[in-house]
């Protein structure tokens, strides 16, 4: 006679599937950890390296990496509850530990500070374009504070399923870093395409951010809309919150890529790269200068005028030889000295 199968109670929660459940916080968990190893050698980097940025911009970067470390500690909680605490209570998986709650809100908080950053950075990049700053900023503090209300409501919630309840929130905060991520990568690449001067070595350094800017934009605009997606076609599973525990980890490396990478390509330059700032730079102005080049060679002004055309006639010259990559002027200063050039503009 044959054995029947186990009877179920009406009503009693089936355990669930460990490869999307408890499987997709271990690859998450151990894909953050990794991340944040990634981070401790960035931030280590960004101090080692001589910088002029301000103290507050240091003191927000050590902050943040504090931040990013708490969170790893909540990953490492939540791992720790699912696959040891309760490793003989697969049920436990039904209930979110406070640690998952917590972290909501420190990826929030960390995402808004790091694209506040990147508000200021467009801000002095437009000029003061208080219109796109404020755009960046509006959405950033619109994700801020839905990410709190989850947090909070979340409490209230005794198990995962009952997670649908707020589940126009987790659309619209997924939404929100979406478009912010891709809001601050757009309007930083737009701005630093048009600050672009004409000098063939300055403009290479801007493409290269550029890159920079857009790669690692993107890198966190696809997590945030991988996590979407698949919490809207999967939402009885965890594998959405694996893409989750991974947001604000990617979003702190591409600001310490940018950062250092600055730092990179300032030393790979050093004693060959003018220095100018983008801000001051105009094309009327570029143009203007190197077109008066055969005005100032033909034409007979006094004495006070001479000088000073003198002197915008010894500036264009060594900038035209630098960008043209001749080592003429530049590498041979005992051959090509002010002397020898001061004739030649006259």
């Amino acid at each position: 006679m044959s054995a029947s199968p186990a009877m179920v109670p009406p009503g009693a929660m089936l355990p669930p599937k460990f490869d999307n459940t408890l499987g997709a916080l271990l690859v998450g968990g151990l894909v953050a950890m990794a991340l944040w190893g990634i981070t401790c050698v960035q931030t280590y980097n960004y101090y080692m390296r001589v910088n002029k940025d301000r103290v507050y911009l240091k003191l927000m970067v050590g902050f943040l990496w504090a931040l990013d470390t708490f969170d790893s500690a909540l990953n490492g909680h939540i791992l720790y509850y699912y696959m040891v605490s309760n490793y003989l209570n697969p049920l436990a998986i039904f209930k979110p530990v406070w640690s998952v709650i917590i972290h909501v809100a420190a990826t929030s908080i960390s995402n808004f500070l790091i694209r506040t950053l990147f508000a200021h950075r467009i801000f002095r990049l437009s000029k003061g374009n208080l219109l796109l700053t404020a755009w960046v900023m509006a959405i950033s503090l619109s994700d801020l504070i839905v990410g709190i209300t989850i947090t909070v409501k979340a409490f209230g919630i005794p198990s995962f399923p009952d997670l649908d309840r707020l589940s126009g929130l987790m659309y619209t905060t997924f939404a929100l870093g979406t478009g912010s991520d891709l809001s601050v990568a757009l309007a930083l690449s737009w701005l630093l395409y048009r600050s672009q001067t004409g000098f063939r070595r300055t403009d290479s350094l801007i493409r290269m951010l550029m890159m920079y800017t857009v790669n690692t934009g993107m890198i966190v605009a696809i997590d945030a809309s991988l996590g979407m997606i698949l919490y809207i076609v999967m939402p009885n599973n965890f594998i959405f919150l694996g893409f989750y525990l991974l947001l604000s980890k990617l979003y702190l490396n591409s600001y310490l890529a940018t950062l250092n990478a600055r730092e990179l390509l300032r030393g790979e330059r050093n004693g060959e790269m003018v220095s100018i700032h983008l801000s001051q730079i105009s094309q009327s102005r570029r143009y203007d200068v190197e077109n008066s080049i055969p005005t100032i060679v033909n034409e007979k002004t006094s004495t006070g005028k001479s000088e000073n055309t003198l002197a915008i006639s010894i500036q264009t010259l060594i900038d035209k030889k630098i960008d043209d990559g001749s080592n003429s002027a530049v590498n041979s200063p005992r051959d090509n000295s002010p002397r020898d050039e001061i004739p030649r503009a006259v």
